[in-house]
């Protein structure tokens, strides 16, 4: 979905296997952290299906294809959810990651945020 008034990407949808959900960028006000064991890490975006997390020399190195317990709080909704994900790839700057087994609750949990960060986004954009 583009505004109309700047043609600004407000989510992305991306359509393999690794990304089947809309995923939306953290607010820079208020960035999201995940946990990892006692590692914390900042989420790059978001979705009910998976998230990206940038990589950083100094964070301990995660491994494609192994399987990691999390913990996040959401913004907006002021949601705890903890749960799995596996790293399906790496890049240069970020983790590409997909949750695993998150369930039905956990995962509406996700999608009611992507939602609200999604509004919070277009009154942003229609106040600008």
């Amino acid at each position: 979905m583009f505004s109309k008034k700047t043609n600004d990407l407000l989510f992305e949808f991306f359509d393999e296997e690794s990304r089947a959900f809309f995923r939306v960028k953290p607010s820079s006000k208020k960035p999201i952290t995940i946990s990892i064991g006692r590692n914390r890490y900042k989420v790059k975006d978001i979705g009910a299906g998976g998230m990206g997390i940038y990589r950083r020399s100094e964070d301990k190195e995660l491994e494609r294809g192994k399987k990691y317990p999390f913990k996040i709080t959401l913004p907006l909704i002021n949601e705890v959810i903890s749960g799995t994900f596996r790293i399906v790839n790496i890049s240069d700057k970020a983790y590409h990651c997909m949750f695993v087994n998150l369930g039905i609750e956990k995962r509406e949990k996700m999608h009611l945020f992507v939602l609200e960060r999604q509004k919070e986004e277009l009154k942003a954009k229609s106040r600008s």
